[in-house]
């Protein structure tokens, strides 16, 4: 239409094709196919059809072997032409025929111009003269795009807050954050040169002087010449800079060498390094990295051919979100134990305490107790369990552990009450530590049963005859013959208490000086005092008469309770133990770790990726670990640390044909990760959960880390390794769970010298861990 003016579709005399502005903002699913003149519109697909074409686009774009069409193609060739970062390239210069070029849009009306009226009057002539000039005097890209909009004034209290912070800083001697740009004007020299290139770059200052205020800042009148002038300066040393990297590698000339006559207002708000790490910042470069640089590695020039630098410049930088929450959330997590718990004697042996403690025959006893130190300076093992540490116990029924229990309920099973004649009081207790001269030992049997036939009891504090909640009543009866199955007894109805020296309610009547005390990390459990129990650490049952009720694994475990207290199921420990530490050193390390080596590795996987390796292999090394160490008390990122670690091999092995010495490159990594599997033979650290984690990491790595393809050989290499690699990680997961829960390992001797190797008698003493323990329910420890 005469006097409409028409941006959608524009001719780029560089590339010598059609610049489709619609097709460039949409998405690939959203963008209008092209159609030939005479063609008929296509039956609009179903939609499971373009469910089903949207679900494998996604997932082949996930892996890195998603195919390019042709509204995709126009769409990113838009994207490099309006954002590119100024480098120079062959393929962007205008060909022989440019000259012609004005002939496309000759026909077109002139451009309107809107103008602001409240602007600057000295450049109001700019302005005016500009809209006066006919169409075929400018540029075809200042004709298509015409003149920016100008963005929205920060509101007055903004703009307030803003100067007091700059007023502050200044104060104490440090410059104020600058308001940034999106790009340098003269960034855009090198690609569109010529006419085009004049045109942008003059929009491109025309934008940046319009983002300054008229009410705060003079602007001094300089003329387009001299702009140009200035800019033709800058693009042309751009231009010249050698190689693919950033402009900024080669200095900063670029960003120093801004008009000095402009930059006494709006523009002195732009710091200048800031404003480079925008235009052109140290993108995380594949094969190389913090790794890479530190090991001297360098590319081969001549693999470097303009295919293989378009992928690497098409590769993201990713913001590595991931790393910093997983490091924070550890941070908190073991300020959160260290409040709650304390601290562990420090040390790498054990530290034995004693005490004078009242025992439940009223004697003040000297005990003995011995706990293991901690060298990271962290909590205590028990503790540690409690928290969510990785204990096998607490997430599958394990032999050892329930044979030990046994052998605690076998003992309470021989147990009565002990009734001391001076009526002090009563505890439960075996025969043997009842005194016969000044005490009364209560048992029931079958040649003297209780009341209603019992041969199980008596139990201080509790008896089915006198109990009212639950009531012993048919057909819910109590066990007449073991009491480690009597319920808790909620209610009782005490005797008359007119008691003899032999009468058969004393026990019901007697004052309870011993109640279940679960202690120890194996379900130990003991009838004891409280001030017994605190010594030692243990959970005190203040309303319990049995050790069979008090239920101590579920105690000594903590968390969410067991659905059955026969079966324990915190398999979920296998995720919340990559969150704890055993000590500030432990995390130190691990956020060292974190910052140089997996923060640089999310950069080019994105946090996506990375929490899928971080997370699948850490719960890989925490299940070797359980099969292989199923107690020892395990906390730490350590499986997931290396299968970071396997990321850094598998780039290279990824990347190795454009690397300079490749075999030297392999040997570094490898030689670097293997010193760190013989500090995994050193006690306090887990070499099971190390190599199952780099195993499963190693796999999910060549599936998921990008790399550069050097034809379409490698384009089909990369989708067979995709398969084998998630296969086998598939594989090597199932594997590990029918080791720890269809077929366990109860009893692996030999499997502790992977893990720590004893050099003298006393050097894995940490890590030793005694399963075949008698009954602790009448020891005093």
């Amino acid at each position: 239409m005469p006097g409409n003016y028409r941006r959608q579709n524009t001719y780029d005399h560089t590339m010598g094709m059609t610049y489709d502005r619609q097709i460039s903002r949409m998405t690939t699913a959203s963008a209008p196919a092209a159609r030939g003149a005479g063609e008929e519109d296509e039956e609009e697909p179903s939609t499971m059809s373009r469910v089903g074409r949207k679900i494998k686009t996604s997932i082949a774009d996930f892996f890195g072997v998603g195919e390019e069409d042709a509204n995709k193609s126009q769409r990113w060739n838009n994207r490099r032409m309006r954002f590119y970062r100024g480098k120079f390239r062959e393929d962007k210069m205008p060909g022989k025929d440019q000259a012609d070029s004005d002939d496309v849009l000759g026909d077109m009306p002139a451009v309107p111009h809107v103008y602001d009226p409240l602007r600057n009057p000295t450049r109001h002539s700019e302005y005016s003269s500009r809209r006066t000039t006919p169409l075929s005097s400018t540029s075809t890209y200042a004709r298509t795009r015409g003149p920016p909009k100008r963005p929205r004034k920060d509101s007055v209290v903004k703009m307030t807050v803003k100067s007091i912070a700059g007023v502050r800083k200044k104060l104490r001697g440090k410059p104020s954050v600058q308001r940034q740009r999106s790009f340098a004007p003269a960034s855009l020299a090198g690609e569109y040169p010529d006419d085009l290139s004049a045109s942008m770059i003059y929009h491109s200052y025309e934008d940046a002087f319009s983002l300054v205020d008229d009410v705060f800042y003079d602007e001094p009148a300089i003329s387009p010449e001299m702009r140009m002038e200035k800019i033709g300066e800058d693009a042309e040393m751009e231009i010249h800079s050698k190689g693919w990297r950033p402009a900024h590698r080669y200095g900063h000339q670029k960003s120093h060498q801004m008009d000095e006559s402009v930059s006494h207002f709006g523009m002195k708000r732009i710091d200048n390094v800031v404003r480079d790490d925008l235009e052109d910042h140290d993108k995380r470069q594949i094969g190389m990295g913090f790794v890479g640089r530190l090991f001297n590695r360098s590319f081969r020039s001549d693999r470097l051919s303009s295919y293989v630098k378009s992928q690497i410049d098409d590769f993201d930088d990713h913001r590595p979100y991931f790393t910093y929450w997983v490091t924070i959330v550890q941070i908190l997590c073991f300020i959160v134990s260290v409040a709650v718990y304390g601290i562990a004697p420090i040390g790498t042996g054990e530290t034995a305490e004693t005490k004078y403690v009242m025992m439940p025959n009223l004697a003040i006893e000297n005990i003995r107790y011995v706990e293991n130190d901690n060298l990271w300076i962290g909590p205590r093992q028990a503790d540690l369990i409690h928290l969510g540490a990785k204990y096998s116990p607490c997430m599958r029924r394990d032999e050892n552990i329930w044979n030990g229990i046994g052998k605690d309920q076998a003992e309470e099973d021989r147990s009565g009450c002990c009734v001391r004649d001076d009526g002090s009081g009563c505890t439960q207790t075996v025969k043997d530590l009842c005194e016969p001269t000044l005490n009364t030992f209560m048992k029931w049997n079958s040649t003297n049963p209780g009341k209603g036939g019992f041969v199980a009891g008596a139990v201080c504090g509790q008896d089915p005859n006198y109990c009212t909640k639950p009531a012993s009543v048919q057909p819910f009866v109590w066990d007449k013959n073991s009491l480690t199955k009597w319920p808790y007894c909620e209610e009782t109805s005490k005797p008359s208490s007119n008691t003899t020296v032999v009468s058969e309610g004393r026990h019901m009547t007697c004052e309870i000086s011993g109640r279940p005390c679960c202690h120890g990390i194996q379900g130990e459990c003991m009838i004891t005092t409280r001030e017994h129990c605190n010594f030692v650490k243990g959970y005190y049952h203040e309303n319990k008469y049995l050790c069979a009720q008090a239920s101590c694994l579920t105690q000594i475990c903590g968390m969410i309770p067991f659905s059955d207290d026969l079966a324990p199921d915190q398999f979920y420990r296998l995720w919340t133990s990559m969150f704890l530490h055993g000590g500030v050193f432990h995390l130190v390390i691990t956020i060292g770790f974190q910052f140089l080596i997996m923060r640089d590795i999310e950069k080019l996987t994105g946090c996506i990726r990375m929490a899928i390796i971080y997370v699948g292999s850490g719960i890989a090394g925490n299940l070797a670990s359980s099969i292989f160490l199923p107690y020892h008390v395990e906390v730490g990122p350590a499986g997931a640390q290396f299968g970071i670690l396997a990321c850094l091999l598998v780039e290279v092995l990824q990347n190795v044909q454009m690397l300079k010495r490749p075999m030297i490159a392999i040997l570094k990594i490898g030689g670097f990760i293997l010193f760190l599997f013989l500090l995994g033979l050193l006690p306090w650290i887990d070499n099971w959960a190390h190599i199952s984690g780099f195993l499963f990491g190693f796999l999910l790595a060549f599936a998921l880390i990008p790399y550069v393809s050097f034809g379409q050989w490698d384009r089909t290499r990369k989708i067979i390794g995709i398969v084998l690699s998630l296969g086998g990680a598939i594989a090597l997961f199932i594997t590990l769970i029918v080791l720890f829960y269809v077929l366990p390992l109860y009893n692996c001797p030999g499997c502790q010298y992977f893990n720590c190797i004893p050099f003298t008698t006393n050097f894995c003493k940490n890590m030793e861990v005694g399963i075949d323990r008698e009954s602790t329910y009448s020891s005093n420890l």
